[in-house]
Formats: C-alpha cells, sequence, structure tokens
C-alpha cells in the first residue's frame, strides 16, 4: 500500500464541504492521522528521488505544506485549502522545489517558477538569453516529452524590456512563469509503487530544474 492514508482524498472532500474551525477542531484526529501519512509518504518520496539526485537531510515534516490559508492579504479565501502540497526540496530553499499537488479530482506534479519576483524572472531571461538551446534540446528529451510534453506558463504578448523582437529565443523570454506539469489521477498516489512513478517524473525534470536554478544562482 502507499504510505498515503488511504482516507486522503476523503477527508480533503469532506473538509471542502465543512470549511470551518468548528468542522476541523472536531475531526482534529482524523487530520492528524491524514498529515502523518503525508509526511509517511515524503520520506519514501526523498528516499526514492535521492536514487536520481542527492537529496537534502533534515526534517521532512517541513515538506508538507500547511493546510491552512494564508488569509493575511486575500481574507475572503476559505480557512483551509482544498488540497494538500508536498514541496520536495532537491536543494537549499533558495532552489526550485518539485512539487506535488494532492487534490480529490485532479492532482499533478510540477517544478519551475511561478509567479516569480522581477529579480528571479530577469536572472531567468538573462540565462535564457545566453542558454536558451539547452532548454530547447532538453524538451525534446524522450522522457521528457513523455511525461511533461512542453513547457507551460502565462506569456507576455510582445516582448520583454531590453530584448529585441527578433531574439533568437524570443518566444523563450516571453514567459513570465516557466514551469512544467502533468495531471495524475489520485488513485496514482495510493497505488503501492506510487513512489517509483513519482521518482520517473522527478529524473525526467532533471535538466529542467538544473536550468531553472543556474538561472536562481544568478542573484546570489
Amino acid at each position: 500500500m502507499s504510505q498515503l492514508h488511504p482516507e486522503t482524498f476523503e477527508f480533503l472532500k469532506k473538509l471542502a464541504a465543512n470549511n470551518s474551525k468548528e468542522w476541523m477542531d472536531a475531526n482534529r484526529a482524523w487530520y492528524q492521522e491524514i498529515r502523518q501519512g503525508l509526511i509517511n509518504f515524503a520520506q519514501v518520496l526523498n528516499d526514492a528521488f535521492a536514487e536520481v539526485y542527492p537529496m537534502p537531510t533534515g526534517d521532512i515534516r517541513k515538506s508538507v505544506a500547511r493546510i491552512n490559508n494564508n488569509r493575511r492579504f486575500h481574507p475572503n479565501k476559505p480557512l483551509y485549502k482544498d488540497h494538500f502540497g508536498l514541496m520536495m526540496k532537491r536543494r537549499s530553499p533558495k532552489h526550485v522545489d518539485f512539487y506535488i499537488h494532492l487534490a480529490p479530482e485532479t492532482c499533478f506534479v510540477g517544478t519551475g517558477l511561478y509567479h516569480p519576483p522581477k529579480e528571479a524572472l530577469d536572472a531567468l531571461r538573462d540565462l535564457i538569453a545566453q542558454k536558451g538551446e539547452a532548454l530547447l534540446e532538453l524538451r525534446q528529451k524522450p522522457a521528457f516529452k513523455k511525461l511533461y510534453g512542453d513547457f507551460s506558463g502565462e506569456k507576455l504578448k510582445t516582448y520583454p524590456r531590453g530584448f529585441e523582437a527578433d531574439h533568437q529565443h524570443i518566444d523563450l523570454l516571453r514567459y513570465k512563469d516557466l514551469i512544467i506539469t502533468c495531471d495524475l489521477a489520485p488513485k496514482d498516489f495510493l497505488k503501492q509503487d506510487a513512489e517509483q512513478l513519482m521518482k520517473e517524473y522527478f529524473a525526467a525534470a532533471q535538466d529542467f530544474m538544473d536550468f531553472i536554478d543556474e538561472a536562481l544562482e544568478l542573484q546570489f
């Protein structure tokens, strides 16, 4: 069996229908069981990923995102999220994560820069201008094409300031987010060998993550 608690997605369905502190307080023990399953799963994933890349050691509990929404700037959000998130650290917190999104209807895995600050986006574009060919090459690798297909993210309609419209990598430079994702079914995460499937996706993302990390390091 998967390390995830078998009622993980049922819990999320119930939470979505009863998104209140009163309901959570009444079901706190159930939530703690579900969360422990997430921690166990994150540890199994970290061990499997270490066969691909030397993963850091540390408190694996930090890989599990908080269930509470941050309502400081978005007070109209529900009190609790409708999903669980696992942020698998491959390197330091300053580098990109491998993200796993667990929700009752559709799950996904992915990585990259999503809504990055200006400094990170500028660094990414500078690296693309220098080494965009490397991105184009990794996009053609069989495992990448099979599992991710292509890059995704919001794009400018024109071209970014500081670059010419006829730049050889202008299509890549237009990205405001540069990410890769793949949708999966909840049942995929409850299978006995779920960590092996996740390892395939993690392995196929390595070159892309290396590229993003190189861009981020330009800021350090």
